[in-house]
């Protein structure tokens, strides 16, 4: 499982989060509001999961991301969205 802060710091993230519309249209992509969903559904609430994450317990939502992963519904709506990405 990829280090969150790493990916935070990451070049990918610094671009995405100079460009609000880019940022905006990724978060309202049909996409990622079926990744949100699947990952709610894993968690119990999302919410709550992320920032339990953001100060550093990751657990819950690192198995819930490693579950969407091995869900081939799943893998394949992340790889869209990395698609769209590039």
């Amino acid at each position: 499982m990829p280090n969150f802060d790493e990916l935070l710091k990451g070049k990918e993230a610094a671009v995405l989060m100079k460009d609000p519309g880019r940022l905006e249209k990724l978060r309202d992509a049909p996409e990622t509001q079926k990744i949100f969903s699947m990952l709610s559904r894993s968690t119990g609430d999302l919410e709550s999961a992320a920032e339990r994450a953001a100060k550093g317990d990751t657990a819950q939502l690192a198995g819930a991301i490693r579950q969407l992963m091995q869900d081939p519904e799943g893998a394949k709506l992340i790889q869209k969205m990395k698609d769209s990405l590039k």
